[in-house]
């Protein structure tokens, strides 16, 4: 079995989580910050896993990756201060909770590409 047919169904529904979470994130009526916040990671922590075992972690990725941390813990950083303050807002008006989003979906889809590709 070849590398891109074992992973293939890993990608499919990493697409589908990263779907949800980002509706999710751009709902109003979705409140649980956490769990928003720990799906992102093992998504996060897996994706990392897995480009260095797979040797895809090129410096596109390592750059996307620092991005993605950042944003988290810009996210992160006014609630540790004060547990009654939210960071809703980040750069020019866009979540940063989606922002970070938007930067892990990214990664997904490059390491994807790189695996099914074989580039």
């Amino acid at each position: 079995m070849t590398v891109q047919m074992i992973l293939l169904p890993l990608f499919v529904h990493v697409a589908l989580v990263l779907a949800v979470l980002l509706r999710a994130v751009r709902s109003t009526e979705v409140t649980a910050d956490g769990l928003r916040a720990g799906l992102a990671a093992v998504l996060f922590y897996t994706l990392t896993a897995l480009a260095l075992f797979t040797r895809k972690a090129d410096v596109a990725f390592v750059v996307l990756a620092w991005i993605f941390v950042l944003l988290r813990l810009a996210s992160a950083f006014p609630q540790m201060l004060s547990p009654k303050l939210r960071a809703e807002r980040g750069i020019g008006g866009v979540s940063l909770d989606l922002a970070s989003l938007a930067v892990l979906t990214l990664m997904w889809v490059l390491f994807a590409f790189a695996i099914l590709l074989a580039i």
